[in-house]
């Protein structure tokens, strides 16, 4: 097994060295659910404005979680994000479904930064809804889907 963030030859930990690899076009896409209540769910879809501004001011935590991931995962490379956007919807009558799509010009992929951003709003939407009830679940949150760079 090849673990990228290990040195090959005495195991010890080690930021990847991606100075020889090419700049390539870069895209990914990840996903997380919250479980929600069903009355808080109704409640949200019926007042348009509380469900406006929690997704407003949980997308723009997403987006500035994704841009400072390098500050919080230890090994990751400060990768220059030329998009990332975030969609928030209810679902299911018990759900909240947040996708993240990040697109990158670099040497090394925008993934973990998508997932990071999902996680923060994710974490965002729970803090402005726990005064209704704390039992929120945060499930799910997974990479979709990744372009670009070597294929292995």
């Amino acid at each position: 097994m090849d673990l990228s963030h290990f040195n090959k030859k005495n195991k010890n930990t080690e930021m990847v060295d991606i100075s020889k690899k090419n700049k390539t076009n870069r895209e990914a896409i990840a996903q997380g659910r919250l479980v929600i209540d069903k009355n808080l769910f109704n409640y949200l879809k019926k007042n348009k404005k509380i469900f406006d501004n929690l997704v407003n001011t949980s997308k723009i935590a997403g987006i500035i979680a994704s841009k400072n991931t390098s500050n919080i995962i230890p090994l990751t490379h400060n990768v220059p994000i030329d998009y990332i956007d975030i969609k928030i919807k209810l679902l299911n009558q018990k759900e909240i479904d947040i996708c993240a799509i990040g697109k990158s010009n670099y040497s090394t992929g925008i993934e973990i930064e998508v997932i990071h951003a999902v996680s923060i709003t994710a974490i965002t939407i729970y803090d402005m809804l726990k005064s209704y009830k704390k039992n929120i679940v945060i499930k799910n949150i997974k990479l979709i889907k990744k372009t670009g760079g070597s294929k292995k």
